[in-house]
């Protein structure tokens, strides 16, 4: 198991039994740009005892300055960003860029928000990830 997946599992159980967190770190974790990143500029928090958080405040505000600080992305990966704080319901962000998702982020970002809504055995059910 690589770091990001590692990471991504300590992330997917620590928000365990919220579909809405649940589905942002499944969003995070399955593109695969940001973890690393979020865990760089400390925006991953670890509880000493093996569970790890994001810290979802923090990333939202780089999300508002997105280029102008220790986050780098394109502005795909910047949409997916944004959708993953939108997911927790804690976060207000425009997302009125989400059609310069390529098709595979299209994919999982809908999958996501299938997952936020109706849980993870709804949004399986949909197939939205079948190519």
């Amino acid at each position: 198991m690589n770091h990001n997946t590692a990471l991504g599992a300590r992330l997917g159980e620590r928000a365990a039994g919220s579909w809405h967190e649940e589905s942002a770190v499944w969003l995070l974790a399955t593109h695969g740009h940001w973890l690393p990143q979020l865990q760089g500029a400390h925006m991953v928090a670890d509880d000493g005892n093996g569970q790890s958080r994001i810290a979802w405040r923090h990333v939202a505000s780089a999300c508002l300055t997105a280029g102008d600080g220790p986050l780098v992305g394109t502005s795909s990966q910047w949409q997916v960003l944004r959708l993953a704080c939108l997911l927790t319901g804690r976060h207000a962000l425009g997302l009125a860029n989400l059609a310069a998702l390529e098709e595979p982020n299209k994919r999982i970002a809908l999958h996501a928000m299938a997952w936020a809504a109706g849980g993870r055995a709804w949004a399986d059910s949909l197939a939205l990830l079948a190519a």
